[in-house]
């Protein structure tokens, strides 16, 4: 009968103690779960991080690439237009039109004036977004090749929904959206969309103003 007395209160003891573990596991849980997400936000700005270095990088090497090309034009461009002075030059002399020497330097002129775009490198965010759709391009160039504009590429792309920055400024902005990912008020991806949106908020508008300013003045 004292065994039997004593029933209702193990069992009310043993429900207090699984009451007091769920509780504590419950805690444990949040716990848990807040690490796990400040994890994933460490991860995510480490992940852009490394992505602004790796453009950095690219930006870099092309730009190199850019100043090579730019030197070997200049270079060609002088010879044509000493050959084309040298070639003026003694035509007029053998058929006694005009002064040989200005005859030269005319024909010289149109080879020495030539000019071709050069090192406009941009970091382009396509419509995939941040990270995944981040490249680097040599504006220059593609105007070179395709015999456009590069303000008339610009334009193109950006009607298709691109984003164009410096990378002077698509690091300011990185590190912008670096610490808007750490305090949570954004996770990655970001696509191009939400990146137009925070400029309308305000985040990086300054940036872009700075960029069509730069733009406006050259």
């Amino acid at each position: 009968m004292e065994d039997m007395s004593a029933c209702p209160q193990l069992s009310e003891a043993l429900h207090r103690q699984v009451g007091e573990q769920k509780a504590a596991l419950e805690t444990l849980g949040e716990v848990f779960a807040q690490e796990a997400k400040r994890l994933c936000q460490y991860e995510q700005a480490q992940c852009l991080r490394d992505l602004r270095c790796e453009v950095m990088r690219r930006v870099e090497c092309i730009d190199r690439m850019e100043r090579d090309a730019a030197y070997r034009y200049s270079d060609v461009r002088l010879m044509r237009g000493l050959a084309a002075f040298a070639l003026g030059t003694l035509r007029a002399a053998v058929v006694n039109s005009e002064d040989p020497l200005s005859v030269g330097l005319r024909l010289a002129k149109g080879d020495l004036e030539r000019k071709q775009s050069y090192g406009t490198v941009l970091v382009v965010i396509g419509p995939g977004g941040v990270p995944d759709d981040v490249n680097v391009i040599s504006l220059s160039r593609w105007a070179r090749e395709s015999g456009r504009s590069e303000a008339r590429i610009e334009a193109a792309l950006k009607a298709k929904g691109y984003r164009l920055m410096t990378s002077q400024d698509f690091s300011r902005f990185m590190e912008e959206l670096e610490s808007r990912v750490l305090g949570e008020m954004v996770a990655l991806p970001v696509a191009t969309s939400s990146l137009a949106q925070e400029s309308a908020d305000g985040v990086p508008e300054q940036l872009l103003l700075q960029q069509e300013q730069q733009q406006g003045s050259s």
